[in-house]
Order: C-alpha cells, then sequence, then structure tokens
C-alpha cells in the first residue's frame, strides 16, 4: 500500500520571493519572524522579501543568529525571539541550516517539552505557527519536508520527524541562487542527488516518490554541471526543481546509509552536511548494489549513463559516474583531505547506528561493515572495490 501526504503548497518562478507578503497576508499574520543567516543578510537576498512583507502592512523580526548545523542553544533563542517579539508567523531563507532552525522553533513555541523528547518520529504533538519556506541553495529539500535536525550537546545531530513541520508554503525563486558560490552549487546538489539516489533505491517502494526521485536524479545529471561552472539561471532551476522533487521523494520515502554515515561526519568533524554526502555517496552506492542492482541501474540510466549489458553493470557504470561527477566538480576524494581526524571514526559507527535509515537501506549492515566504508572514505581508496 501507498501513502503520500504533502500539505504544502510550491511555488514556483522568478522573483516569486517578491510575493511572500501576500502569502502571510493570507494567512492572517501580524508579524513574522524571518530567519536566515548573515550570509545571505549580507548578500542583499532579503530587501525584495522584506520589501513585499512591509508592503503588506506586517511587521518583521529579523533573527540572524542562524548557525552551521543548528544546535539546540541556537534554536531555543530562536524560539525565545519569536515570543519576545510577539510574532505569529515565521519565514525561513536560507539554507538547510536556516529552515531547519526556523522548523525547530516554531516546533518549540508550540510544544513545552524538551526538544531531545521530540528526537524520533511522531513525537511532536501540536501544529506549529504558520511557516513558509525560500531556499536559496539547490541542495536542502528542507523547504517541503517533514523534517529538521538539531544537534544535541553530545555533536549528534538528531532528525525530528513529524508531518507538522511541513511548512504552509514553499516558495523557489531561481533569481535567488544567482549569487551562490560554486563550492555551494556543488555540494548542495550533491546533497540533493544523495536525497533522490537514497529515496529510490532504499527498502520503501513508493510509486509517487521513485517518480519524483527519477527525475530529480535526470535533472541533476543535466544541470548540476553547468550550473557549478557558469551559474545560469535556467540550469540553476532545474537543479532548484530538482532539489525540491529529492525532497518530495525521501519525504516520503526516507533515505538510507549516507545519511546514517554523514551525519556524524558533520556533527562530530564539521564537515558540511553536502560534501559529507557527496564523498561518501560512490562508496555506499558500491557497497549497496548487490542489494538492489535494478534500483542502482535506474540511477545510471537517469543519470545518462550508456546502456550496459546487465543490471550489475549498469549499477558498475552508475557508481563511475558519480566518481566522475564528483571530482569534475571538485568535491574532495577523501575525509583525510578535509582534515578529519580518523580517530573519531569508533563514535561515528557509534552513532550511524542511532539511524533509523540503517534498517531501510538496500543492504544489511554491521558495523565491520560501516568501519570499512569510514576507512575506504577516510583513505581515498576506489570505491568500486566493493563491486570486486
Amino acid at each position: 500500500m501507498s501513502s503520500i501526504f504533502l500539505p504544502v503548497r510550491i511555488e514556483f518562478g522568478i522573483d516569486s520571493s517578491t510575493r511572500v507578503g501576500s502569502e502571510f497576508s493570507s494567512l492572517k499574520c501580524k508579524k513574522v519572524m524571518v530567519v536566515s543567516d548573515k550570509g545571505v543578510i549580507d548578500s542583499g537576498l532579503l530587501e525584495g522579501i522584506t520589501k513585499s512583507i512591509a508592503e503588506n502592512n506586517i511587521e518583521i523580526a529579523l533573527y540572524d543568529g542562524v548557525l552551521p548545523d543548528p544546535n539546540i542553544e541556537c534554536v531555543e533563542n530562536a524560539k525565545n525571539f519569536y515570543i519576545s517579539e510577539k510574532c505569529d508567523g515565521i519565514l525561513a531563507v536560507g539554507g538547510g541550516s536556516s529552515i531547519d532552525t526556523a522548523k525547530a522553533a516554531g516546533m518549540l513555541v508550540t510544544n513545552q517539552e524538551p526538544i531531545t523528547n521530540m528526537a524520533g518520529v511522531g513525537n511532536v504533538k501540536n501544529q506549529l505557527p504558520p511557516l513558509i519556506t525560500i531556499p536559496t541553495t539547490c541542495g536542502t529539500g528542507s523547504e517541503v519536508t517533514n523534517v529538521t535536525v538539531v544537534t544535541d550537546e553530545n555533536h549528534f545531530k538528531m532528525p525530528i520527524v513529524s508531518s507538522y513541520l511541513i511548512p504552509k508554503v514553499a516558495i523557489l525563486d531561481p533569481s535567488l541562487l544567482l549569487s551562490l558560490p560554486p563550492k555551494l552549487v556543488a555540494s548542495t546538489g550533491m546533497d540533493a542527488l544523495t536525497h533522490a539516489i537514497e529515496a529510490l533505491t532504499n527498502n520503501i517502494q513508493n510509486w509517487y516518490a521513485d517518480s519524483c526521485a527519477l527525475e530529480a536524479i535526470r535533472l541533476i545529471g543535466k544541470s548540476l554541471r553547468p550550473a557549478t561552472a557558469n551559474g545560469n539561471i535556467t540550469d540553476l532551476s532545474q537543479m532548484l526543481y530538482a532539489s525540491t522533487l529529492a525532497g518530495v521523494a525521501f519525504t516520503i520515502s526516507r533515505l538510507g546509509l549516507v545519511h546514517a554515515m554523514s551525519h556524524p561526519i558533520s556533527g562530530l568533524a564539521g564537515v558540511p552536511h553536502g560534501v559529507a554526502n557527496a564523498v561518501l555517496l560512490p562508496y555506499v552506492m558500491s557497497f549497496n548494489s548487490i542489494g538492489n542492482p535494478q534500483g542502482y541501474a535506474m540511477v545510471a540510466d537517469a543519470l545518462g549513463v550508456q546502456k550496459q549489458e546487465n543490471e550489475i553493470a549498469a549499477a558498475r557504470a552508475g557508481v563511475e559516474e558519480v566518481i566522475k561527477l564528483n571530482h569534475q566538480l571538485g568535491i574532495p576524494k577523501s575525509f583525510k583531505e578535509l582534515g578529519v581526524n580518523e580517530e573519531l571514526i569508533p563514535q561515528m559507527i557509534e552513532d550511524t547506528f542511532k539511524s533509523g535509515n540503517v534498517a531501510i537501506n538496500p543492504r544489511r549492515v554491521t558495523k565491520n561493515d560501516v568501519e570499512q566504508i569510514y576507512k575506504k572514505s577516510f583513505s581515498g581508496e576506489s570505491p568500486l572495490g566493493f563491486m570486486e
């Protein structure tokens, strides 16, 4: 049986963000907390957005305390700011950290228990204040998802999953990506690719999610290179669209071992989420390939890889394509290049198995398996070794 529940309305178009004020007016909001980071604010991206809100006679309170991989203190501060400013709506403008902060803050406003009690699936009891999201990267997917991720005091990235975390409206404005640096286009684009591949190939099958994931992979395979290389509006639009499709896919079908392993890398070593996913992706694809050769052959086909004689060969060609894509985008080959301390591996293994994504991975996983994947990804050894 398949189930699809997506209560978010998606508005897509150039300069669509400048109409956000009318959205909050329709929601009867009088004062909106705008959650963003200093990079977005300093770039001037908020100007048209805040002008639209003001033109609808709605007050604005700007929270600029967003941190990369927001921790409990960050989201508690945002909650307290919302309450002290007497806001009645929330707007998130930025990448995954801004959107996660906005979701978590809204959750804390309407749910009085400690945030750690809401970690996991289905532990948020009350609806958030009205939330609208405007992504400024092409990777998070959080603008449409039912997930927020908050880092606890032990540097563990806690996923919190609830349908209450799905925003009311997601506004996708490709013009906001024009100033995105090439490295961020590359890393967030690889994050979106990881979302789509894991949603497609894990053990949860859903026809709608699979369709969204396949289209996202196809668009990313076609547009990520030129979007990174020259930042043209056509390819950036396709990447933004693909990122949201991938977000829809994993909202329904969840993820897999890449995310289970990348969260500890980011939480303990501070590696940006998209980069951690990109480094791990070919290793996990190679490891998983015998668990779902048909799914990984579909990935290869969607990426534009030439037809192969069988599914195993196609899956291998798909891994080779991802390795080549990482290289062309300037993604590091190993975590050693990123300065990650290999002594963290034992704790990373422990944290990996705290993730519910391990159970739905297409191949059964042991601690020894995870250790081998981490060690190979630290040294930069060929990911294809798992397919030999």
